[in-house]
């Protein structure tokens, strides 16, 4: 308990309300406005969908990371926490859905590796580079290979047809009572 307070003494003291905590806010509300700016409204729960399964995901994962010192989050947005929420719950699934719904046709595999390039490669190095994430016993290839499988498994859960089935049977339903209130409106007619 001492030690939970004396950790979120220092957060409160040390960056907090700095320009590196001020970039983790907005890391955390852009993507989403962002989103909701250019998303395909009528693919919007598919997306959101595939975009919790990766954040659960990812949230599991790098908590296991964390936990067994692979790497650390040195700049935190929340002080008790001990990952860095706006990559998981903001930039990563807003990139997902971004990259589900661009040019859908291409096949998942080669979305899964730009969308693993682009975030192991550029974006890792880019927050170690500006102190929010710092890697002990980890390499960005590990991280590539990763995010890889984990593209793919949100793209399944994305693309499932039970959307579409959902809606058919809200329709079904739609006009089993439209049915049944004609032939109520006829039978007391008579």
């Amino acid at each position: 308990m001492k030690a939970n307070q004396t950790i979120t003494d220092i957060i409160m003291n040390t960056y907090l309300f700095t320009w590196r905590w001020w970039l983790g806010v907005s890391m955390l509300i852009i993507p989403w406005v962002i989103w909701v700016i250019f998303r395909k409204k009528e693919s919007s729960s598919r997306f959101i969908h595939a975009a919790f399964i990766l954040i659960i995901m990812t949230l599991f994962l790098d908590l296991i990371g964390v936990l067994n010192g692979y790497w650390v989050y040195p700049i935190k947005i929340f002080p008790p926490a001990i990952v860095f929420f706006p990559f998981q719950i903001s930039v990563l699934p807003v990139l997902l859905m971004f990259f589900l719904q661009i040019k859908p046709t291409i096949s998942p595999y080669i979305k899964a590796l730009i969308f693993g390039f682009i975030l192991a490669y550029i974006c890792m190095p880019i927050m170690k580079t500006l102190h929010f994430y710092k890697p002990i016993h980890w390499k960005y290839t590990y991280s590539f290979i990763i995010l890889i499988v984990i593209y793919l498994v949100a793209h399944w859960f994305g693309r499932a047809s039970n959307f579409e089935e959902i809606n058919k049977g809200n329709e079904q339903v739609k006009m089993i009572k439209s049915e049944s209130l004609r032939i109520f409106r006829r039978s007391k007619a008579r």
